[in-house]
């Protein structure tokens, strides 16, 4: 999770409807925690941060089969911008600008972490029996726990593979870099194939270099092939970034793998022998971050429903 770029950056299509209600809820969630960090003299505090971001495709690809004027989510973000032919870069076809939220990640899960604190939350560190044998993680679990549990939240990412014996789970491998500088804006270079992206995403004080889309790749070790790829890519996104001598400044090499799922996350609800509820939370691939709030919101009301229905949860614990 501390390898992630996060940035906001939708890649639901609008037949997924569901997707696209996580992605704008967390959009408009964010933007919100912003205003109000300002707004009390704490900005920063969660490590989100307001970018212009602009997005080019070299080529027409299915997320712009009618043009970037008919992405559906246009009308839904600040600033939405087609930008004109005439200013687009050399091999490019097609670029939009709107305001987006990058996520400085160790910060912002330091600040969630202490938000679960301050709720009264209590974070328990164990091993756990990843054998497929979802019952007996459960009684493992609950034997952790001074008070009864009244449900689980599956939330396991590629470990629900083993948990749940889901074979729909796969990795999708990603490398990046980190370099000194923050670049002035998020800066996405979208090419016709799925896996053929370069991103730049700043942080405060450095900016992380991307990347790839490996799907079903668990290799975590560093390619120096793919790093020096990125660097080349990612000169002509961010030469404000560039020393005299025109190349970056690396701080670091990073390799993270995202938890991927065919036919999309899995958000449901389970009754698992019949007393114990849990609610699966998995796969959301490298929109994780980007939809975490309307992805939770959807947890939450799973967990609501199962009060009106087996009268086993009560909101004060939710």
């Amino acid at each position: 999770m501390f390898r992630a770029g996060a940035q906001w950056r939708t890649h639901a299509t609008a037949a997924d409807t569901e997707s696209c209600q996580w992605d704008i809820e967390t959009y408009n969630d964010w933007m919100e925690t912003v205003k109000r960090e300002e707004s009390e003299g704490r900005r920063g505090d969660s490590g989100l941060g307001v970018y212009t971001s602009i997005v080019y495709w070299a080529s027409k690809t299915s997320e712009i089969e009618d043009g970037v004027s008919s992405l559906w989510w246009q009308s839904l973000v600040s600033n939405f911008t087609v930008i004109p032919t005439t200013e687009l870069p050399h091999g490019i076809q097609y670029g939009i600008s709107f305001t987006t939220i990058t996520v400085d990640v160790p910060r912002n899960l330091e600040y969630l972490f202490n938000c679960v604190l301050s709720l009264g939350g209590k974070i328990i560190k164990a091993s756990m029996p990843l054998n497929q044998d979802l019952p007996l993680v459960l009684k493992t679990a609950a034997a952790l726990v001074e008070t009864k549990v009244d449900a689980y939240v599956n939330a396991t990412g590629l470990g629900a593979k083993s948990l749940v014996g889901d074979d729909d789970v796969y990795p999708t491998r990603g490398q990046t870099v980190l370099v000194r500088g923050e670049a002035r804006y998020v800066t996405t270079r979208l090419g016709k194939d799925e896996g053929d992206i370069s991103y730049v995403i700043p942080r405060s004080g450095i900016t992380v270099l991307g990347g790839t889309k490996e799907a079903g790749i668990w290799d975590t070790r560093a390619n120096d092939r793919t790093t020096a790829s990125i660097l080349e890519r990612c000169k002509r996104l961010a030469p404000e970034l560039l020393d005299s001598s025109g190349e970056f400044e690396v701080l670091g090499v990073q390799v993270g793998l995202r938890p991927s799922r065919k036919g999309g996350a899995r958000v449901e609800v389970e009754s698992v022998g019949g007393r114990d509820i849990v609610v699966h939370s998995y796969g959301h691939s490298g929109a994780g971050y980007q939809n975490s709030v309307g992805s939770a919101n959807k947890v939450v009301r799973l967990l609501q429903g199962q009060e009106h229905t087996q009268n086993l949860i009560s909101p004060a614990k939710l």
